[in-house]
């Protein structure tokens, strides 16, 4: 009956530090968030230009329009009696990918009611200047995206590894550990934190994904502008659907494992590691009770050892 009892028993599960996790998260990626931010910034307003980060200090306008292409836009989008139009060309640098130039037009209203929507046409330019319906592959974005996640994970690995704890573990007193109650090296540290941030990189590789499709339903430049003057406004549709995606994925990722706890989240189970109080991480291992064989085994030790001596011996003799 006790051992009955001691089976039917449930396993206590570790605790979800639910909210100090969560604490602790979120300073810790200001600090990172701060400190990246700051770096970028410092050296890409120190170095020239064509040499800059992409995404930062990139793009430079002119409001300076050929004059046969400004009559081009008057004559297809005219103006109503209560709007006026800017227009500039601009010029996007991306480090590794060159220079591409493109045509900006906005349309604003007068005076500004704060709900009809602003009308911008975006649309590059080739090496002519002239207006061509193709894509803008977002590489900047796609690179700046990785590249602050990626540090973002070296950041959180270093701290995590080899009984290192980051600023906001140290504030709320948690630790990563394996199962086993040891420290993780720095391979199983990054792998968990890859695996940690994996929605983040499916994110950036879904936008630079839409970036790839066109923009606008049309393809020519004059039916483009017919159409903006009709009060044609480009949707945000797939942008709302890739941000309600991601945001489902987070959920389902880092939330979902705390909703039906069984003492781990999924990312932990994968790299076989858990998050404990550091007053636990402090306990010493407790080594495995090696269990001492009954007495009556170790006198017939010496009769076994007898009987497979004489067993070799037999199978040895030639017949």
């Amino acid at each position: 009956m006790d051992n009955l009892a001691a089976v039917q028993q449930p396993v206590a599960l570790p605790s979800r530090y639910f909210w100090q996790r969560l604490a602790a998260f979120a300073v810790d990626i200001l600090i990172f968030q701060a400190i990246i931010l700051a770096a970028a910034y410092y050296i890409s307003t120190a170095l020239p230009p064509s040499l800059r980060f992409p995404g930062w200090s990139s793009i430079e306008c002119v409001p300076e329009v050929p004059s046969q292409l400004a009559k081009r836009i008057e004559e297809g989008w005219p103006l109503k009696p209560n709007e006026f139009r800017t227009t500039a060309i601009c010029e996007l640098r991306q480090f590794g990918f060159g220079k591409h130039q493109y045509l900006q037009t906005t349309i604003l209203m007068e005076p500004w009611d704060y709900v009809t929507p602003t009308q911008v046409l975006t649309i590059p330019l080739d090496a002519d200047g002239n207006p061509v319906a193709r894509t803008i592959p977002a590489y900047s974005n796609l690179i700046s995206g990785i590249a602050s996640t990626m540090l973002i994970m070296l950041a959180f690995a270093c701290f995590s590894a080899n009984g290192r704890r980051t600023v906001g573990k140290a504030i709320f007193f948690l630790e990563v550990t394996t199962v086993d109650g040891k420290a993780p090296d720095f391979g199983t540290a990054l792998k968990r934190e890859i695996l940690k941030f994996s929605p983040n990189l499916l994110f950036s590789a879904a936008a630079f994904a839409v970036s790839l499709f066109p923009a606008y339903p049309a393809q020519d430049f004059d039916a483009l502008l017919a159409m903006f003057h009709d009060g044609y406004t480009p949707s945000d549709i797939s942008t709302i659907w890739l941000y309600g995606i991601w945001t489902v994925a987070i959920m389902a990722w880092w939330l979902l494992p705390f909703a039906e706890w069984k003492g781990q989240v999924f990312y932990d189970r994968i790299c076989a590691c858990k998050v404990v109080s550091a007053q636990e991480a402090s306990r010493p291992i407790e080594a495995p009770v090696r269990q001492n064989r009954p007495r009556m085994y170790r006198r017939l030790a010496s009769i076994r050892g007898s009987r497979r001596r004489r067993r070799r011996a037999y199978l040895r003799i030639p017949y």
